[in-house]
């Protein structure tokens, strides 16, 4: 079986967290108080977190498949694996389209839609036949360069002058209130996203390191998260960030030092391209996963060939464009990911219980 180390388990979680967020001002619904939703439902994620992390620990090394017939049992387990696996496939069209349209808007514009998402999943299949390995390894070896050009960004933008700390203030002015409707949206997204690692824990070389490498991943991926927000609002402005469609692209389009630094938005453009592609290999290798095991079948490449080569047209049928993907991802995504994200919860008292009781019965 192939193996996930620890570092490459915190690479993997840090891409996938923070790979397409820092794009977006999380929680601008709460104006220069943004931030403050992040933190909180940050805070909120620790308990999911330590749900999603207890299963692996009730079954070292054994599949998300596994895990629900020996709960459920198969009558429920097959329905319920199945319901994962579409919502997994839900996601990825979501990723998928999105990142294939903000990259067709800011770099490529002149290029068809669909001609960028098909070498997008080409590439992502050739990696995934490879297997999660070579997923694994090339997040690895991008992670340094990635975490390097958000750190740069954020340097850079101290540095210059539309940096405005005003833009941060005043904090928790109307209340708590309007913080508090905005959690739930940021615990979802994308918090919540984080269901899809019940697919990988069985591939984690030691189990009993996954809880302490994903909260510290969570928490790194928080950080990060938390200073982009910061730079977007004190330099765009709680106004301007939510009227923005990329607005980290708009806060590399501000920095001018010089005739050094400036016209930017490359890099935003590298930035998207590494988040999108990740993001998309793994919810959609996720979804493998569970089709696999629903069929009983030992490997997923031929349903990573299949899905990968119609994942295109089912994109391009669901989504007319990016305005009408963010309304159907806001509308009823929200939803969707809590309830996905809540049935680990359960699960994990399930398990629980039913432990206990073979306890109490011996």
């Amino acid at each position: 079986m192939n193996h996930i180390t620890n570092i490459q388990l915190f690479a993997l979680i840090v891409i996938f967290e923070v790979g397409s967020t820092t794009l977006f001002a999380l929680g601008i619904g709460a104006k220069q108080n943004a931030w403050v939703v992040v933190l909180c439902a940050y805070l909120c994620s620790l308990l999911l977190i330590w749900a999603y992390t207890q299963i692996p620990k009730y079954y070292p090394h054994k599949n998300f498949a596994f895990i629900l017939d020996d709960t459920l049992g198969k009558a429920l387990a097959k329905p319920l694996l199945l319901l994962f696996g579409l919502y997994f496939l839900n996601q990825t069209m979501h990723n998928f389209y999105e990142f294939g349209a903000l990259i067709n808007m800011t770099a490529l514009p002149h290029t068809p839609l669909s001609f960028i998402l098909y070498v997008f999943i080409i590439v992502i299949i050739y990696i995934l036949i490879l297997g999660i390995e070579v997923l694994t390894r090339s997040i690895e070896i991008v992670f340094p360069f990635f975490i390097l050009v958000l750190i740069a960004i954020y340097f850079l933008n101290l540095l210059t002058g539309e940096f405005e700390w005003n833009n941060l203030q005043p904090i928790l002015g109307n209340g708590i209130t309007p913080v508090l409707k905005e959690v739930p949206n940021v615990l979802s997204f994308p918090f919540g996203e984080m269901i899809v690692f019940l697919t990988f824990w069985h591939f984690v070389k030691d189990p009993n390191s996954i809880r302490r490498t994903t909260y510290i991943a969570v928490s790194f991926s928080t950080l990060l998260l938390l200073t982009s927000l910061l730079v977007i609002l004190a330099v765009l402005g709680p106004k301007l960030a939510s009227h923005t469609e990329i607005p980290l692209l708009e806060t590399l389009l501000s920095i001018h030092i010089g005739m050094i630094f400036t016209n930017l938005d490359s890099i935003g453009v590298f930035i998207m391209f590494i988040g999108g592609f990740f993001k998309t290999a793994i919810h959609f290798y996720g979804f493998c996963l569970a089709i696999t095991w629903l069929l009983n079948k030992q490997k997923p490449n031929w349903i990573i060939v299949v899905a990968g080569l119609l994942l295109p047209v089912l994109s391009l049928m669901r989504f007319e464009s990016l305005n009408d993907q963010r309304w159907k991802g806001i509308d009823e995504g929200i939803y969707n990911i809590l309830i996905y994200s809540l049935i680990p919860v359960f699960l994990v008292i399930l398990i629980a219980v039913k432990n206990w009781a073979k306890r109490k019965e011996k």
